[in-house]
């Protein structure tokens, strides 16, 4: 994991850059601000925050909400730009320095498909929250990320090509910086959901392209919304 954070310290500045001038981060939160527009003083651990916008947020939305993230150099702009904000360097790889049935919700935006052992992470998320407590958290859709577009010959892409799905491999994207990508199934999340004592509530995967440069009927992202259950 430490070469993994090394990675994201590296590409900080040019992801978060490229995080405030993206339209299909723009529609990533649009779908979290949809879900959640009120508090009245939850506790929020938003897990592997980055630049720490969900965590400003749910601040100022009402929430008494935490920011953690492995990346020293993430956590150093999310202080700068919301320097009211509480954001902690912690690797989410490791047990998190929280009580048990601390926290009312779990977040985790486009976190878990770049983390390699994702069954400790969400064993850990079940023992931070409350019971009846909320996971909420979102990766890019694995049945469609790493297909390649397909084009018409007026340049419109209709469709994604898909080599591998059922699989479990990892490559490198480089779009702001070498950063370590795992792919896996979506039943894969799902299960490991539910194994480690999450019931699903909800799941959303938005309609992402514009239907005009690229097929509105691919999702790039998926969103999923869990219940702690009363095992405890």
């Amino acid at each position: 994991m430490n070469n993994i954070i090394k990675q994201w310290n590296d590409a900080a500045l040019k992801y978060t850059w490229a995080q405030e001038n993206s339209e299909y981060v723009q529609i990533n939160k649009n779908t979290v601000k949809s879900r959640f527009h009120c508090f009245n003083g939850e506790k929020i651990l938003d897990l592997g925050c980055g630049y720490g916008f969900y965590t400003d947020y749910f601040g100022s939305i009402g929430a008494n909400a935490v920011g953690v993230d492995g990346s020293e150099k993430m956590i150093e702009i999310a202080r700068k730009q919301y320097p009211l904000s509480d954001f902690r360097i912690m690797d989410i790889t490791k047990p998190l320095e929280f009580e048990k049935n601390n926290f009312d919700i779990v977040f985790s935006n486009q976190v878990l498909m770049d983390v390699e052992n994702i069954d400790f992470v969400l064993s850990e998320c079940k023992r931070v929250l409350k019971s009846g407590g909320l996971l909420y958290f979102s990766i890019v859709h694995p049945a469609f990320y790493d297909g390649k577009w397909i084009k018409d010959e007026n340049g419109y892409c209709r469709a994604k090509a898909m080599e591998k799905y059922i699989s479990h491999y990892r490559f490198t994207n480089d779009f702001w910086g070498e950063t370590e990508h795992f792919h896996r199934p979506l039943s894969y999340y799902l299960n490991a959901a539910a194994k480690n004592g999450f019931m699903l509530k909800e799941s959303n995967e938005p309609v992402s392209y514009d239907g005009k440069r690229k097929n509105s009927d691919i999702p790039l992202f998926f969103f999923a919304e869990y219940i702690k259950l009363h095992m405890e």
